[in-house]
C-alpha cells in the first residue's frame, strides 16, 4: 500500500486533485478535471478549496470523514461542500475520476435555488450518473458547442441533485421500497413487470409506481434502463466484450435497441464511448 502523508500538519489543502491530471477545463465558475489514481493508494486527510462533485468513471475508492465513510464504486458520485476534511483510499483497481468543482461565486448564485453543496451526499445510478457521463463526454470530444453543452448539463445535474436532497431522507424510506430497489439492482437484466415487483413486496402496483417516483424522481422503467446503461458503460470501459454480448448481458433484446438507447442517454455511440476510454 502506498501512503501519501502531508508534510506539515493535517488536514492539508489539495489544489484541485492529488491524482494524475489527464485533462482540465474551466467554464464560468465551474472547473472540470479528469484524473487517475494509483491502486491501493491512501491519501491522508486533506480538503478542497471549492465545493465539488466527484464522479467515479472506473474503479473505486473509500471516502473517509471523521465519523463516517462512503464506499464509492464505478458510476457513483460524492458531493462535498468546500473545506470538508477527508481522507481517501483507492481500491486495487485504482480509480478514473471526473471532478466537477463549483467556485464560491457560482455556489452563492445557486444558493437560493439549491442546497446541493451544503452537505455531503453520495448517490449512484439513474439520471445522476448519466448526466455526469455526458458532461465528461463533452469535455473529451470538445467542439465549438461543447462549452455551452457542458454548462447546461452541469446545471441540470445540480438540479437533479437538488431534487434528490429535497426528498425525505433515506431513513424515512419505507422498508418495502428499499426492497424494491434491491430487487431492481439484482435483476436489472431480466424482463420483469411492475405487477410482479409489487406482488413481491406486497403493495398495490399503483402505490408502488407513485411512491417510487416520489422517492427516486423517475419511473421503475427509467431506473432499470439507467442500471442497464451503467452496466454497459462499465463493460465498455473495462473489457473487450463484443457489443452484442454487452447488450444482451445488460438486458436489451437486441444490439440495435441497445445502441439507440445508449446514444440517446450518453450522447455518443457505444463504440465511440469505448474509444474515449481507451484514448486517455
Amino acid at each position: 500500500m502506498q501512503l501519501i502523508t502531508p508534510a506539515i500538519g493535517t488536514p492539508r489543502f489539495s489544489p484541485v486533485t492529488l491524482g494524475e491530471k489527464l485533462k482540465s477545463l474551466e467554464i464560468d465558475g465551474f472547473a472540470f478535471t479528469e484524473t487517475v489514481h494509483k491502486p491501493n493508494q491512501t491519501l491522508a486527510k486533506h480538503y478542497h478549496e471549492h465545493a465539488n462533485i466527484a464522479f467515479v468513471l472506473n474503479g473505486s475508492f473509500t471516502e473517509m470523514l471523521d465519523r463516517r465513510s462512503f464506499e464509492c464504486s464505478s458510476q457513483s458520485l460524492i458531493i462535498k461542500p468546500a473545506g470538508e476534511a477527508h481522507a481517501n483510499h483507492y481500491g486495487r483497481g485504482g480509480m478514473h475520476c471526473f471532478l466537477i468543482e463549483v467556485k464560491p461565486h457560482k455556489v452563492e448564485s445557486l444558493r437560493s435555488l439549491s442546497k446541493t453543496f451544503e452537505r455531503i451526499n453520495h448517490v449512484r445510478g439513474g439520471m445522476f450518473s448519466l448526466l455526469a457521463m455526458r458532461i465528461w463526454k463533452e469535455m473529451r470530444v470538445m467542439d465549438s458547442a461543447s462549452p455551452l453543452a457542458i454548462e447546461g448539463l452541469s446545471f441540470e445535474l445540480i438540479a437533479e441533485l437538488s431534487r434528490h436532497s429535497n426528498l425525505v431522507s433515506e431513513r424515512q424510506l419505507p422498508y418495502w421500497l428499499k426492497r424494491v430497489r434491491e430487487i431492481l439492482h439484482a435483476h436489472f437484466s431480466e424482463t420483469g413487470s411492475l405487477a410482479n415487483v409489487a406482488k413481491t413486496v406486497d403493495v398495490h402496483p399503483v402505490h408502488l409506481a407513485r411512491e417510487f417516483r416520489r422517492f427516486y424522481g423517475c419511473t421503475l422503467g427509467e431506473y432499470v434502463r439507467g442500471l442497464r446503461i451503467e452496466f454497459a458503460c462499465r463493460k465498455l470501459s473495462t473489457s473487450d466484450m463484443p457489443l452484442v454480448e454487452i447488450s444482451l448481458a445488460a438486458g436489451f433484446s437486441h444490439q440495435a435497441h441497445f445502441s439507440r438507447i445508449f446514444k440517446r442517454q450518453i450522447g455518443i455511440t457505444a463504440r465511440e464511448f469505448r474509444s474515449l476510454h481507451r484514448s486517455r
